[in-house]
This record gives C-alpha cells, sequence and structure tokens, in this order.
C-alpha cells in the first residue's frame, strides 16, 4: 500500500510542478522610498525570464494581459527567449506594452546561448559553453526589440528628465556571458538624482554598490524555482549571496530586487514552492507621498 501512496504522491508532485505551479503567476505591487527628491511617485513595471520558443503562447497571452495600464517605466532584465523559435512570439507578446517614459532592458544568457543540456548540479551553474551551446541570433532579437520601441542597453545608459529631475538609467550587458562591462557602463556618471540599474544576475552587486545607485533589478536566479521549506532553493545559478536569488536586499544604501521572473526554460520547466512572478513598484521621494490604494493593498513579500 505504502508503495501506491508513494507513487501517486509522486504523480502529484509531478504533475503539479510542471504543469501548474509554472503557470501560478504572482502579481505584486511593491511600494519603496528611495530618497529625497522632487519627484512624483514612479510606476514601474518589472518583468524578466520569459523564455519563449515556438509554442510558448500561454507566456504571449499572460503578457499581452498587462497593457492597458498607466505606468511611467516598464524594465526588463533579460532571457527573452529560449531559442531563436522564440523571437516572434517575444515580439507579438510584448508589442501592446507601453510605459509614458519608455520601455528599457538588458541582455540575459539565453539570448545568446541556445542550452541543449545544462549542468544541473554545479552550484553557480557554470557551463562548459563549446561542448553544449548553439548561437542564438542576438542581434536579430535586439534589432526586432527596437522596431517595437524597447531600448536594450548594453553596458550603456540613458537619461530621462521627469518633472525637471534627471532618472539615469543604466544597463549592464549579461554577466552569465561574460558580456558586462560595468566601467563602460558608468563611464562619465555623476550622480544627479535617481539612478536604476538593470542586470540580468544579481552577481554584481558589490560593483554596483560601489557606484552609489538607488536601485538594481535583475533575474536570471528564477529564484532557485525548485526550494524547499524553511530552506529555499536548492540551486541558485548565481555568484552572489543566497538571499539575494529572491526579493528585495539593500546593501550601503543600494536597493537590490531579483525576481523569479516568468517563465523557464524547456528544460528547466518545473517549479516548487517558487512560483513565477511580475512586479509593480511605485517608488515615494520626498516624505510628503503616500502610496497608491493598490500598492498599499499588496505590499507583502513571501
Amino acid at each position: 500500500m505504502w508503495l501506491i501512496t508513494a507513487a501517486a504522491a509522486g504523480a502529484g508532485l509531478f504533475l503539479y510542478s510542471w504543469f501548474i505551479e509554472p503557470r501560478w503567476r504572482r502579481i505584486f505591487h511593491r511600494s519603496i522610498s528611495l530618497g529625497k527628491h522632487d519627484l512624483q511617485p514612479l510606476k514601474i513595471l518589472h518583468l524578466s525570464d520569459f523564455h519563449f520558443y515556438r509554442g510558448a503562447d500561454e507566456r504571449k497571452r499572460f503578457l499581452q494581459g498587462l497593457s492597458g495600464r498607466e505606468l511611467d517605466f516598464i524594465f526588463i532584465t533579460g532571457d527573452f527567449i529560449d531559442n531563436d523559435s522564440g523571437i516572434d512570439v517575444c515580439i507579438e507578446a510584448l508589442r501592446p506594452l507601453k510605459a509614458r517614459y519608455g520601455i528599457y532592458a538588458v541582455l540575459g544568457n539565453h539570448d545568446y546561448v541556445h542550452i541543449s543540456w545544462r549542468s544541473w548540479f554545479h552550484r553557480t551553474g557554470t557551463l562548459v559553453y563549446d561542448l553544449c551551446h548553439e548561437f542564438n541570433d542576438v542581434e536579430r532579437l535586439a534589432g526586432e526589440l527596437k522596431k517595437i520601441g524597447i531600448r536594450i542597453l548594453r553596458n550603456e545608459r540613458d537619461v530621462v528628465e521627469v518633472d525637471g529631475v534627471p532618472i539615469t538609467i543604466a544597463g549592464v550587458d549579461d554577466p552569465y556571458t561574460q558580456h558586462d562591462d560595468i566601467p563602460q557602463t558608468f563611464d562619465g556618471y555623476t550622480k544627479d538624482g535617481p539612478c536604476f540599474v538593470l542586470i540580468h544576475t544579481p552577481d554584481r552587486y558589490r560593483e554596483l554598490a560601489e557606484r552609489h545607485v538607488d536601485m538594481v533589478f535583475s533575474g536570471h536566479t528564477h529564484g532557485g524555482q525548485i526550494c524547499l521549506p524553511f530552506w529555499g532553493p536548492i540551486i541558485t545559478r548565481s555568484l552572489a549571496p543566497r538571499r539575494m536569488a529572491y526579493g528585495l536586499n539593500d546593501l550601503n544604501g543600494t536597493k537590490y530586487y531579483t525576481t523569479r521572473g516568468v517563465g523557464s526554460s524547456r528544460w528547466t520547466r518545473p517549479r516548487f514552492l517558487c512560483r513565477p512572478e511580475i512586479n509593480y513598484f511605485e517608488f515615494l521621494f520626498g516624505k510628503d507621498w503616500k502610496s497608491s490604494p493598490e500598492f498599499e493593498q499588496n505590499q507583502g513579500y513571501n
């Protein structure tokens, strides 16, 4: 009897982790106070890790359903695709999204490399790329994203003026595939107004804190995807401290948020105790602003 019970439990766990939790996305509204500037609250949507491939229509429908909301910025932190078959699906999914001051993004390791085999048990997830990869058409991906109004930052910055205050958006190219160049990204940078940084992985947290930026958005870890009760992620695939595999952290005044992401690779689909997510952030400046009602109602971190 115990064998039947164990087999039923195993089958249930398999079905749940493969077919239910990967589609059971959480939508968070997070309110964060960020310095003293003469700025209205900024509403920012953070997305990451779509991993589009041919047939990922459920993810496309989900993202298309996010359109129509008033946002100041949308930030996307990489892994748009799993392989080149996902480029067209990705473009159709993201085309309806709009933001008042623009959509900014960085590239992730899967945008550069199509992984056909993965090292499941290495703590950092380091791959011997020469043995287990094909290159994706990253330039085509970047070009198609540009056509629909998404600005890809590859070790560079942009400055947007809001209420007369310059807001810096810095994008660091993917560290996992060694395309990152933080010195180039911040060459000539002088802090004057809030600075938001987009980077695919949380690995470069110390270097970014040294730049005294205000907020860093990252993805890549998927929160670990497979988590254990009272323990958390088994594998983080990051050199950053374990606590930075998911959620909000602070280092010397720089805030970091690592998201669990929207999707996952075809080869690493299962999730357990680590539901995918999207995050609406409201950043408050000064001391007189108060959170909007929807942010007051849903600020909890899990």
